[in-house]
């Protein structure tokens, strides 16, 4: 299971927050962390420490529910062993908010071929071991040096003050193994009464303080605000990493995503498509129907979807109608709906244990549950969600509709119907429950924006052809017709009927509106039905359909849009540009570089060691790395094995194992032998050495990769016969990514909707002068590092334009906004300048700045291009 983007995004963000703090306070390495990151509402002023632990880095990556957020969780165990913890093999406990998604998260982990698992020994060479902390004693302190320990628990069994009513405060001679080289000082509870009173208690949270364990919480934000000081410092965790929907108000947020960016990655459906019903007996009935129409759509999708409705039926109390057994006995005997294929999940009621829902031969369409699925319980096949109280009181909503907003492998459907959710309410108006349906959707973790950008009305007849496609597409508006008497609709045809409404006016006279979500053909065939007693209704009907289309964004029309794409020429191979290929270009030879560390140096104290790394120094004391040294034999390690180890942990996939062995061992020498430093120093500090080894290598990349691009500047490489290569795009996607929500409309925006957009500022002004020019047809706020995004190399990495344009004449033209601190703008410009050379006068790439050398502004600057030329 790859990584979608935003949650590379997170865990870079969390490996620049993990290194920074290894050589700097956390409230520093929080800054460097969110220096230039997109958090909205979740941006504050800044780090807030962890009571009793002021020294230990703690952050918090916010993803919306269905974000996959227990595998983010897998693979940032080994960004944090590498970036902070400085351990081959590291102790983590992972703590969950209940008993039903620590099951379902230890299955998952201990299952040998499921993603999480398969993340996990990928890490760690398959060096990993989970277990549930009810299985405390079966691990062995050799464990903790040969493996990775995963003990997932609950964090109800580290919460109270009382530790006597707590196992894993408890004193355990079963644990004693763990204890043989304790010694007072180490921070470590002791026995407080009994005859082992004074002594270090052999308990499980002291095995943990020893062990320094890297703490995750998955959902488990209210460990942070319901354990005192005190209790968290007795686990001593090295790191505490948060991944939640819901942070609360003083969690150190580092990176955000939004409903936007999961739904252009696949990992949910959105819209979610709302039906507002008068009675529980209609909303079931709805809801049975969409179900059967979504099961027609997906008898044709090759994944084999079996879509199923889950019901939230009302407990069994006095006043309460529409309960379990009535649900279940109203879809048999008025639904007709066969028994097998209704499941009950209750407290009581355990109808889906032990069954596979992605089974094909399993049945079941409808599962009636009252809240007993609001943890634990995940099946994308989940389309329907059906509420039978309000939507806005009843407490279970979130959980349960978030089971229905999974998208089924994550992967998009061919047919849009599979790419949506639908909810089913009972609410006296659509407004109430677009309300109720938002502020459960802004519980789940979506921003209010998306919330509300999130819910579309269904259609009556749930035909969605030529209808709403969520951002793509803007809503269009429906025919409205005033007659004196209600037609005669006994020949119109089924869709015909379905897509009329008619209502009094008050006035002594009929409104008919034309569903705006009909297709064309419908549309015509009602207004020349009505052509004779609504004389223009055919006119009208025509008049709507041109201004339908023509409200529709280019992308929603089918408009091709294609972008010229930079190609270079190494070794003979023409390819795409990437920043890799100006260093293939350049010619990389590590070996043919010094051997040095520049700005590494070591000072020995009597109880420590400080390393410098370019002026960030690193302190190793004497306790701290006695599990290190035991984990490596370091004591009896020679300069070979400290080579190996650095080539092990630091291998790089662009250079040959044996060319990059010889490497390290080089390097050691140089401190050995020429600097003077101490083996067994530089194995206490291997991995500040190994840091050192990393930022060295990857300098001598960017400065080869430099040369690379210089000499593509100066047309080495530069193809006689480009293949004319396109980047396109896709008309059907674009992640939107903070949606723009100012009051001035653009008009010529390729997408419905505009990504990361302020309402001011100069990037907003350089929008507005590109929206207005004459000369350009549509353009696009490209937005970075998303799915489809027009990118450029630079020597260090891809540059993501601001905005890319086509003009009428049919040339692409390419803005980007320099800020007033841009290091790279200059090697951007050339590069940029380079393409459009390159492209034969179909592409012009201009680097827009407030105000040039000539005086010229913003829209000036793009004129005189687009006249110019290149």
């Amino acid at each position: 299971m790859e990584l979608k983007r935003y949650q590379t995004r997170a865990l870079d963000a969390l490996r620049t927050f993990l290194s920074a703090a290894k050589v700097k306070p956390p409230a520093q390495a929080y800054a460097d962390a969110i220096a230039g990151a997109e958090l909205g509402s979740y941006a504050r002023g800044g780090y807030t420490p962890v009571e009793g632990l002021e020294a230990v880095p703690y952050c918090c990556l916010r993803l919306p529910t269905g974000g996959g957020k227990t595998l983010l969780a897998s693979h940032a165990i080994k960004v944090a062993a590498d970036a902070y913890m400085d351990r081959a093999r590291v102790p983590v406990i992972w703590l969950v908010p209940s008993s039903a998604i620590q099951a379902q998260t230890l299955d998952a982990l201990k299952q040998p071929r499921h993603p999480y698992r398969v993340a996990l020994e990928e890490a760690f060479d398959g060096a990993v071991a989970v277990f549930d902390i009810s299985e405390r004693r079966q691990i062995r302190p050799q464990d903790f040096l040969d493996k990775t320990v995963v003990i997932v628990a609950t964090y109800q069994a580290f919460r109270v003050e009382d530790t006597s009513n707590r196992n894993v405060y408890a004193d355990d001679e079963n644990l004693e193994d763990h204890f043989r080289d304790a010694r007072r000082g180490e921070g470590l509870d002791v026995v407080n009464d009994g005859p082992r009173r004074g002594e270090i208690a052999l308990s499980f949270a002291n095995v943990l303080h020893r062990q320094r364990p890297l703490m995750i919480l998955d959902e488990a934000h209210n460990f942070m605000t319901g354990l005192s000081g005190g209790t968290k410092a007795r686990l001593n965790p090295s790191a505490i990493v948060e991944l939640t929907a819901t942070p609360k108000p003083r969690s150190n947020v580092i990176a955000v995503a939004t409903a936007m960016e999961l739904k252009a990655e696949d990992m949910i459906k959105m819209p979610v498509h709302l039906s507002q019903h008068g009675s529980w007996q209609q909303a079931v009935s709805h809801a049975v129907q969409n179900r059967a129409w979504l099961a027609r759509i997906a008898a044709n999708d090759p994944a084999g979807i079996r879509p199923i409705a889950l019901y939230q039926a009302m407990p069994a109390a006095e006043g309460n109608e529409a309960t379990v057994e009535v649900l279940k006995a109203h879809l048999i005997e008025q639904e007709r709906i066969p028994e097998e294929a209704i499941v009950v999940a209750t407290g009581d009621q355990r109808g889906l244990d032990g069954v596979s829902l992605f089974d094909p031969a399993c049945r079941i369409e409808h599962v009636i549950t009252v809240q007993a699925l609001k943890e634990g319980w995940d099946c994308s096949y989940a389309y329907v969600f059906c509420s039978l109280a309000s939507i806005r009181s009843s407490g279970a909503v979130e959980q349960l509709l978030g089971r229905v907003l999974r998208m089924p492998f994550a992967t998009r459907r061919a047919s849009e119907e599979l790419n949506r959710a639908y909810a089913h309410v009972s609410e006296t108006t659509f407004a109430a429950a677009a309300n109720g349906l938002m502020d459960r959707l802004t519980e789940m973790g979506f921003d209010e924006r998306s919330a509300r950008e999130a819910i579309l009305e269904m259609p009556p007849s749930f035909d969605l052809e030529g209808g709403d496609m969520g951002p793509l597409y803007r809503v269009p508006e429906p025919v409205k017709l005033t007659v004196n008497e209600r037609p005669d609709t006994s020949d119109w045809s089924v869709a015909a009927r379905q897509a009329l409404r008619m209502a009094d006016d008050g006035a002594g006279k009929v409104l008919a509106v034309i569903d705006a979500h009909a297709s064309d053909e419908v549309k015509r065939e009602i207004g020349k039905a009505m052509e004779a007693i609504a004389p223009g209704a055919a006119e009208a009907v025509e008049r709507n359909i041109v201004q339908t289309e023509a409200a529709k964004s280019p992308a929603a029309r089918g408009v091709p849009f294609a972008v010229p794409q930079l190609e270079i020429e190494v070794q003979g191979e023409l390819d795409l540009a990437y920043p890799e290929s100006f260093v293939d270009l350049a010619g990389w030879d590590l070996l043919a570089h010094g051997a040095d560390l520049p700005g590494f140096s070591m000072t020995e104290q009597p109880d420590s060691y400080e390393f410098d790394i370019r002026g960030d120094r690193l302190v190793y004391s004497h306790m701290a790395t006695t599990l290190e040294l035991a984990l490596d034999g370091a004591t009896n390690w020679d300069e070979a094995a400290l080579a190996r180890f650095l080539d092990r942990q630091t291998r790089q996939a662009h250079t040959g194992q044996a060319t990059y062995l010889e490497y390290c061992r080089r390097v050691v020498v140089e401190l050995v032998q020429d600097q003077g430093m101490a083996l067994a120093a530089l194995v206490r500090g291997k991995y500040a050495l190994k840091r050192a080894v990393l930022a060295r290598v990857a300098e001598l990349r960017k400065l080869t990769a430099q040369q690379g691009v210089q000499l593509f500047l100066d047309g080495v490489g530069v193809p006689a016969n480009p293949a004319g290569a396109l980047h396109h795009f896709d008309p059907n996607r674009y992640d939107a990514r903070n949606p723009y929500q100012g009051g001035f409309r653009f008009k010529k925006h390729y997408y419905a909707a505009i990504g990361d957009l302020k309402s001011q500022g100069e990037e907003f002004e350089c929008a507005q002068a590109i929206d207005r020019l004459d000369a350009v047809k549509h353009w696009v706020r490209n937005v970075d590092r998303t799915y489809g995004a027009y990118r450029l190399p630079t020597s260090g990495n891809f540059f993501y334009p601001d905005f890319v344009a086509e003009l009428n004449d049919g040339r692409q033209l390419i803005v980007e906004y320099k800020g007033p601190t841009d290091p790279d703008a200059a090697e951007k410009n050339n590069i940029g300048l380079k393409a459009e050379e390159m492209s034969g006068g179909r592409l012009l790439f201009l680097m827009a700045v407030k105000r040039d050398a000539d005086g010229r502004g913003v829209t000036e600057q793009i004129l005189h291009k687009i006249e110019v030329g290149g």
